[in-house]
Order: structure tokens, then sequence, then C-alpha cells
């Protein structure tokens, strides 16, 4: 089954991040943007990594690659950006970069609700009926381990 992966990804209008990297891509000037976000990405900038994941998504500014936009895309996550968390569950339970994983793409999905993304509450929620019992409880496993991985 595919999950919608709504296109939450790209618009980063509506976001207001103070950064010349984001700036860029609201220009649109994604050349530019590729090479300023990388710099600040690789120093471990959380937009700037999210916004590295987006253009590898998308093909912007880079030629598009499911596999880095969902490299870029965990380690927003990882620091807790919570649309990323989003976009990384709806990329693992698409096989987007990776192989399918429902267990793992409903924990990503579940840290991104918590964190306050609205729409991860819905996916959660579709997700979740698709899960056994035992997959549930394997997705809490997977959860507090991602948990610890957040804290440090």
């Amino acid at each position: 089954m595919k999950y919608l992966l709504i296109v939450s990804l790209l618009f980063l209008s509506h976001i207001a991040f103070a950064n010349k990297c984001v700036d860029l891509m609201q220009k649109q000037d994604f050349y530019e943007a590729a090479e300023v976000c990388k710099k600040m990405a690789d120093k471990g900038e959380m937009n700037a990594q999210f916004s590295m994941a987006v253009m590898y998504y998308q093909g912007n500014g880079v030629m598009a690659d499911a596999g880095q936009a969902q490299k870029w895309m965990r380690k927003a996550a990882l620091k807790g950006h919570n649309q990323a968390q989003y976009n990384l569950g709806l990329m693992i339970a698409n096989g987007q970069g990776s192989e399918i994983d429902l267990v793992e793409a409903y924990a990503w999905l579940k840290f991104s609700a918590k964190n306050g993304y609205a729409p991860a509450s819905d996916a959660v929620k579709q997700l979740g009926r698709e899960l056994t019992s035992g997959e549930k409880k394997q997705a809490d496993e997977k959860y507090n381990s991602i948990k610890k991985k957040l804290k440090n």
C-alpha cells in the first residue's frame, strides 16, 4: 500500500528560518542553495539538512536521489525536526531510498506526531490500522531506540 507523501516537503515558504540556505530555496535559486546548504548541513545545521533532503527528493539543484534524500532527512529527523521525522516515516513506508519497513516508518511518524506535526497524527492512525499487534510492539521498541539516539 502506498502512503500519501504530502508535499509538505517542499513548500518551505511558511517556515521562517533565518538562514541563507532556506532563503535561497525560497528564491528558487537551487544551484546556489545546494552549495550553501551542503556546507551548512555538513556542519550539522538541522534546517540545512532538511533542505538538502528536499533538494535531493525533488532534484532541485542536485540530481534527484531518494537514497540521498533519505540520508539527509534522517539526519534532520534525528536532530528533532518534526517535519523531517514525518517525511522520513513516509519515505520508509513507501520504500523511497530504502526497503519498505512499516515498523520503522510507524516509529518515525509517531515521533513526528508527538513533536507536534499535525499531519503525522493521521498518518499514525492510518498506518496503525495496517500493523499487527506484534508489529506495533516492535515499532514501540524501535521508537524507544530512536528516542535514546535523539537524547545523545
